[in-house]
């Protein structure tokens, strides 16, 4: 990227140089997309230092120059937004916690509820995450990367979710087991692949995501027969307003929850419904946590161990 960007004035343009001479100096590498990756944003926050306003600053022109080149932003990545935001750490903290006793809940075997039990625990991970719901909706295949260690999300990347080690929660096998059908997703038979796989314990399943496929949506909506929106060979995303109120539905307090705590098998259905017809669906993961907060009733908001 150009040490001037055009459009990019004032104390954004100054702000963006001393970054851009600072890089150049440290020698460091651009993407191979172009422009900056994040760490490189956090180490240039923690050398030149500052007030938290001084390098909201500085970040927020970083953030233009990239986006008037039209490269990846390093300031939409989590580790960058809480470097800014000293509560936001521990306040998604605690919403993981309660994401992952969700998880551990949603179906993972039988049909079709298996099928959206192991996309909907995804979308809890992502919408507890740090992502805003349009970066969630606007994931393709080809953004996501599974390894042994943790599932990684963009080319920042924007999240990282660790491997935990635990067979219900962990990222890292809840990313596996959706990928396992989604996969076979844009097929033309690939629900019966996925029945298959859902039903028969002696099935032999490849948490692979094809590469043929790297630029489909990665989330998107099922029928009651299993198969996926869109054609064949092209997936339709699912809505960001639909994510939302899936994220919502499951993480807020919900009175329809049994006594026990346990999701019945109409939670789907009747949490969006009822999300969409009650209420706005929010526009950003921190109106959640300071609902979440605002409820938070010693007793009331505690859902039982997974």
């Amino acid at each position: 990227m150009p040490s001037r960007i055009p459009g990019l004035t004032g104390e954004q343009a100054r702000e963006w140089r001393e970054f851009w001479r600072w890089a150049a100096a440290a020698d460091i590498a651009e993407l191979p997309t172009g422009g900056f990756c994040a760490s490189a944003v956090l180490a240039y926050l923690e050398k030149v230092g500052g007030t938290l306003a001084t390098r909201r600053g500085r970040v927020t022109a970083i953030n233009e120059a990239h986006r008037r080149q039209r490269t990846p932003v390093p300031g939409e990545a989590e580790a960058v937004r809480r470097a800014l935001n000293p509560g936001r750490a521990a306040r998604l903290d605690a919403a993981r916690a309660r994401a992952d006793q969700i998880v551990a809940q949603l179906p993972a075997t039988g049909w079709p509820e298996g099928l959206r039990g192991r996309r909907d625990a995804v979308i809890v991970l992502l919408g507890t995450s740090g992502l805003r719901w349009a970066q969630i909706a606007a994931l393709t295949q080809r953004d996501i990367r599974v390894t042994e260690t943790a599932v990684t999300v963009g080319a920042q990347p924007l999240i990282e979710l660790p491997a935990t080690g635990d067979p219900e929660t962990c990222p890292v096998a809840v990313f596996r087991h959706w990928h396992e059908v989604l996969a076979h997703a844009p097929e033309p038979r690939g629900h019966l692949v996925a029945e298959r796989l859902l039903t028969d314990p002696d099935h032999s399943p490849n948490p692979q995501l094809l590469e043929a496929f790297a630029g489909q949506p990665y989330l998107t909506e099922f029928d009651d027969r299993g198969i996926a929106a869109g054609y064949i060979g092209e997936l339709d995303p699912l809505p960001a307003d639909t994510i939302a109120a899936i994220t919502t539905s499951l993480v807020l307090p919900d009175p329809a929850r049994t006594a026990a705590g346990v999701l019945d098998p109409g939670y789907y259905e009747r949490g969006v419904a009822a999300r969409h017809r009650d209420q706005q669906i929010l526009d950003e993961l921190d109106d959640i946590l300071d609902r979440i907060d605002a409820f938070a009733i010693p007793g009331v908001l505690d859902f039982p161990p997974g």
